[in-house]
């Protein structure tokens, strides 16, 4: 499996502690020069840095020559396009307008919540509600759906089947639109009368 990722994945999973779960769920993780620089060189003593210098499985590759506008900014659209010259099976990234832009380009995007989503299902993360508060304080913004969630009084497991389930239900990703969330805030209340 061939995974592309931008720098918001890789920077706030490596802030809260977890950027082992990449390795675990996708072995390697390639990621443009562009993207190493936003999220490693710029920012050589914040945390989480020391974790992603230190990840063998990390693969940085060359920018894709020429440069394309896509209306992003250089690290977003040195992924999408790296994305797509390698023929990725998956793009990590968080970013509304660059998840929409690699949509649109016919690329599959995951973000970060996904991931976690993704860990915990694996087994790979023993508990969700933990990392989703240490994100929120790293400065992490979660879509209502998943606030609310986080806050309700149900079990992890069923949080994380409820999260999964509404989801899939409204065929949206986890980072749901405003909208959506409503949506889906008001079948977890209904869910919980039942």
């Amino acid at each position: 499996m061939v995974v592309v990722a931008d720098s918001s994945p890789l920077i706030y999973l490596s802030r809260v502690g977890v950027l082992h779960v990449l390795a675990a769920l996708f072995g390697e993780v390639v990621v443009p020069r562009a993207v190493w620089s936003e999220a490693v060189e710029r920012r050589p003593t914040a945390s989480g840095v020391k974790a992603l210098r230190q990840a063998s499985w990390i693969r940085v590759v060359d920018d894709p020559s020429p440069p394309h506008d896509l209306g992003l900014d250089p690290g977003e659209a040195a992924a999408i396009l790296v994305a797509e010259s390698l023929h990725a099976d998956l793009l990590l990234i968080d970013e509304r307008v660059g998840r929409k832009v690699a949509q649109e380009r016919g690329q599959a995007v995951r973000g970060t919540l996904g991931v976690l989503v993704q860990a915990r299902q694996g087994n790979v993360l023993p508990a969700l509600k933990p990392v989703l508060d240490t994100l929120i304080a790293e400065g992490f913004r979660i879509a209502r759906l998943l606030s609310y969630a986080r806050r309700s009084r149900t079990s992890e497991k069923d949080r994380d089947q409820r999260i999964r389930r509404i989801a899939r239900d409204l065929h949206c990703p986890l980072w749901a639109a405003p909208p959506v969330a409503r949506q889906a805030r008001s079948r977890l209340s209904s869910d919980r009368l039942k």
